[in-house]
């Protein structure tokens, strides 16, 4: 399974490049890191390193405060966390988020 996730800023209606995303698997109660990355020029992150996904719950979390600040803005929300379930490891899953400094919005994408 190929997870992938673009972020876009709907306030300059651009991509958001440089957000830190960290993936985490919940296991036991407790959540432990996968992988991390950031988005590039386009807003994209594809490329995790480590093991393919497998069937459970997970989170991404993106670093907004990190991207804000390099633009001068303090956002509402430093971070957002978005927790998911892999259902069918066969299956490859794009969840592209949209952001502005007071808002966001996550979705199932193609």
């Amino acid at each position: 399974m190929r997870l992938s996730t673009q972020v876009i800023d709907c306030a300059f209606g651009a991509p958001a490049a440089s957000v830190g995303v960290l993936l985490r698997r919940l296991a036991e109660a407790d959540w432990h890191e996968v992988a991390h990355g950031s988005t590039g020029a386009d807003g994209r992150l594809s490329g995790w390193h480590g093991r393919p996904l497998r069937s459970g719950t997970y989170q991404l979390e993106f670093d907004l405060d990190g991207y804000y600040s390099a633009l001068g803005t303090i956002p509402l929300y430093p971070r957002v966390i978005v927790e998911f379930r892999v259902s069918d490891p066969t299956v490859d899953l794009h969840l592209p988020l949209l952001v502005t400094p007071n808002s966001f919005y996550v979705y199932r994408g193609n």
